[in-house]
């Protein structure tokens, strides 16, 4: 084996879950590692998604939720972190039903939600928001982690929007 120096620089396409490499300790010692075990261990399985949302799917997020994020499997949750929502404004503003949320698949209260008219906006924003307190009643094993807005679909909007989410998964 070669030293690590003589090795190429990885990027991030170069990783995926089930990718082995070779970790090289401070004693000389090399161990073989995969990305999920670190995740898990050292980084408390914490990911990331982004999603672009056509200005069609916004105006149905209530009646049709977006899925952001696939139900993670048995014994596993979807806990957010942080979110992000990104519209820049085409021509015409979302009227109604405007607060957009992350809700779990099956769940009766969001995890987060950009409290507000953010849809409604005429210019370009950028919304940034933490996470609820996690309950029994937001937090579902395997369930799927999805974009929609409260009470009812939004209306007379045409700008597509962006969210971004920071999240981990937590064993139930």
């Amino acid at each position: 084996m070669g030293q690590f120096s003589n090795y190429p620089v990885a990027t991030s396409s170069d990783y995926a879950d089930a990718t082995t490499f070779l970790i090289q300790n401070s004693d000389g010692t090399t161990k073989l590692a995969d990305l999920e075990t670190l995740k898990s261990a050292y980084m408390c399985n914490i990911q990331c998604a982004s999603l672009s949302i056509a200005s069609a799917d916004v105006l149905t997020l209530n009646s049709i939720p977006v899925e952001l994020v696939a139900a993670p499997g048995a014994g596993y949750a979807i806990e957010v972190i942080n979110a992000s929502l990104k519209m820049v404004y085409n021509s015409v503003a979302y009227a109604t039903n405007t607060s957009v949320q992350l809700l779990v698949s099956g769940a009766a209260q969001y995890q987060s939600a950009f409290n507000g008219s953010v849809l409604s906006s005429a210019s370009s924003t950028f919304n940034s928001i933490g996470k609820s307190a996690l309950a029994g009643t937001n937090v579902i094993e395997n369930a799927a982690l999805n974009v929609t807005v409260g009470t009812g679909d939004p209306t007379a909007g045409d700008s597509d929007i962006e969210i971004f989410v920071l999240y981990r998964l937590i064993a139930v």
